[in-house]
């Protein structure tokens, strides 16, 4: 092994030079892969800003992480302030933190975590909590259904999911939980039996403004989630009204917490210290972090912890559910998670059909594929994800035995 002399066939004058390189980069800002404390993409737009495509950089620094991991996730509008009140909560300046959109000219795109997950003590386990910031919805250029990508996959990864709102809460604001609540009906309680493949996030309603006009953050949202007259029947105020009912029905997996503006001056506020900015607005704010840190819970998923490698081998997955098709649905998250089951099935099927050596009559074909068939299908209704969409999954079992089944047909005698 060469130790303190020049490599061979490498001067002083160029090893002097490489220094001098090297220097030269990381005085340019050329990012260390093994500095941790920044931000990492995880997931970014495709060119045409539709889909969402994975990004190595914050994988890798993911996967690295050995204990379970926990996810606290920032959604909202486009500049709302997200990307400061993640740095707030991981006591971070924006000049380290995440990049606030009126200090960069890189605004967040797609979804990206802080690199140094904040190690907790949870009910007495050692937890990694990753923080995750979010592009905000809304925004000029890009599709509804690229919103609906980022807010799916933002809920179906956090552990805490912090919905921060400017002011007050819209119905539009209602309406985006849909495929929240959707995934949480779909996933959330035992289904015969089973255990849930992963449970839905716990929604935290943040509302930012200084004036509650007597009322609490907590009476605001709650007469939020109350029906509103229909009379004409209108269509959409009817799916609102229904995400309404279902998350009053998930009241106990929401809570609402208010936070008074910082200062009036917002675009400075990366530039002050705490001294600077309303005592109650940094009282509240440690009373929310305290508030994350009790309602955080690791990841499960289909019964077991994540560490760093089965979190992002679950991202990939569930990227792959929501990339498939034109708009992200529940149905394509239960196709995932049911995949390995109807592999089980058939399997249980093929091998059983297997046992007889064709050609056989096609009577004794029959009979032996009606009994296989059922056990097949009871295998499946014992063991599948999903309260309502699993019956596409069911289908999809049915054709693949059909097809098995006549490809034996070809191959025995009539």
């Amino acid at each position: 092994m060469w130790r303190g002399r020049c490599a061979p066939g490498i001067s002083v004058a160029a090893l002097a030079l490489l220094a001098v390189a090297a220097a030269a980069g990381a005085a340019a800002g050329d990012p260390d892969p093994d500095d941790l404390e920044r931000a990492f993409p995880i997931v970014e737009p495709d060119h045409r800003h539709t889909k969402l495509r994975l990004s190595e950089q914050g994988l890798e620094a993911i996967r690295r992480i050995e204990t379970p991991i926990a996810v606290v996730g920032v959604i909202g509008p486009y500049r709302s302030g997200k990307s400061f009140l993640l740095n707030q909560l991981l006591s971070l300046s924006c000049d380290k933190g995440f990049g606030v959109g009126h200090m960069r000219d890189t605004k967040t795109k797609g979804i990206w975590i802080w690199g140094t997950p904040v190690e907790m003590d949870v009910d007495g386990s050692k937890v990694s909590v990753l923080y995750l910031d979010t592009e905000g919805f809304e925004s000029v250029g890009k599709s509804n259904v690229y919103d609906d990508r980022i807010f799916a996959l933002a809920t179906v990864l956090s552990s805490v999911l912090i919905y921060n709102l400017p002011e007050t809460v819209r119905e539009a604001d209602i309406s985006r939980l849909s495929f929240a609540v959707e995934i949480a009906e779909e996933f959330y309680g035992r289904v015969k039996g089973q255990d849930v493949a992963f449970e839905p996030a716990k929604l935290l309603w943040l509302i930012q403004r200084d004036f509650l006009q007597g009322k609490s953050v907590q009476q605001m949202v709650n007469e939020a989630l109350q029906r509103v007259p229909n009379d004409n029947g209108d269509r959409y105020i009817n799916e609102v009204n229904q995400i309404r009912d279902s998350l009053a029905v998930m009241g106990n997996h929401s809570t609402a917490f208010s936070l008074p503006q910082p200062h009036l001056q917002r675009t400075k506020l990366c530039d002050m210290e705490d001294k600077e900015l309303e005592p109650l607005y940094v009282k509240r704010r440690e009373q929310l972090k305290q508030l994350v840190s009790s309602i955080v819970k690791p990841k499960i998923v289909q019964g077991r912890t994540l560490n760093g490698k089965d979190f992002v081998s679950f991202l990939q997955q569930i990227l792959e559910a929501l990339n498939k098709g034109e708009i992200p649905s529940t149905g394509s998250l239960v196709e995932i998670f049911n995949k390995a089951i109807l592999d089980r099935c058939l399997k249980v099927y093929r091998e059983k059909m297997d046992s007889l050596n064709l050609p056989v009559p096609v009577d004794e074909l029959q009979k032996l594929h009606e009994m296989t068939n059922g056990e097949a299908r009871i295998l499946f209704d014992k063991q599948h994800f999903g309260k309502h969409h699993a019956a596409q999954s069911a289908l999809k079992l049915e054709d693949e035995i059909k097809e098995d089944v006549l490809c034996r047909c070809t191959e025995t005698s009539f």
